[in-house]
């Protein structure tokens, strides 16, 4: 006696979602990085926002004079009547349109109070053994700037002290050497300033938009990879046609 024993089709037996678990645990730890990448983006945009539009809010004020006891805050607009002193330093490593150079940071006295200025950026000479002269009014001039916060960073040696020298950055361990009235902020100079250099000061590193088109590349990346893993670790594809099999 002959029992048959009838067939299975492929399309009618069970088939699970994963079929590679090690590309899907791999997705799973990866794919919230990206979205979290992206979130981070988006935050830092709305930052940059608000700092942009604090920015434009205070330079589009009228410029005040700061011994009236006013409140001081980053991108204040000042104007102060005084005298530079002789005393100056070069602060390295500053660039402008790709040219290398130095930044002229130089003692304002107004008032009997001190301030650091930083009047803008002079071209490296054809020798950095060179250390270049700096001219300056001799008399009574009226500055115009806004206010820019000190750093709090980085430790400077004794010899990165001495007037007309180079310095490699701009902190409270430097201010306070100066005997400044205000050591933790300093005045840059505005490019309509009589005594001003080249200005053209960067005021914040990134704007926006730029964080903007980062965070669309991290939700892009995080798209991408949960395609790929439908593609290469399930059995999505094969699913879907048999149930449009079944269905038909």
């Amino acid at each position: 006696m002959t029992v048959e024993i009838p067939s299975v089709s492929a399309e009618n037996t069970s088939v699970s979602l994963i079929r590679n678990w090690p590309i899907t645990l791999f997705s799973i730890g990866l794919m919230p990085v990206f979205v979290l990448l992206g979130v981070w983006q988006l935050n830092r945009a709305e930052t940059k926002q608000i700092i942009s539009l604090e920015i434009d809010a205070r330079m589009s004020a009228q410029p005040v004079n700061p011994k009236n006891g006013i409140e001081l805050k980053r991108f204040l607009p000042v104007k102060l009547t005084g005298k530079y002193s002789s005393n100056y330093f070069l602060l390295d490593n500053r660039t402008r349109q790709g040219q290398a150079g130095y930044e002229v940071l130089q003692i304002f006295i107004s008032d009997n109070q001190r301030w650091l200025v930083n009047r803008g950026w002079i071209p490296l000479p054809e020798s950095r053994a060179i250390t270049p002269e700096v001219s300056y009014p001799d008399g009574v001039t009226t500055i115009l700037g806004f206010i820019y916060p000190v750093e709090y960073s980085e430790n400077l040696s004794s010899n990165e002290k001495r007037f007309h020298q180079r310095i490699q950055a701009v902190n409270r361990k430097f201010t306070d050497s100066l005997d400044l009235s205000y050591k933790a902020w300093t005045i840059r100079l505005s490019a309509d300033s009589e005594s001003s250099l080249v200005t053209d000061w960067k005021l914040i590193n990134s704007n926006s938009d730029r964080h903007i088109a980062y965070a669309v590349q991290w939700f892009a990346m995080a798209v991408a990879l949960f395609i790929l893993w439908l593609l290469t670790a399930t059995n999505f594809t094969r699913l879907c046609r048999n149930r449009k099999n079944n269905n038909t």
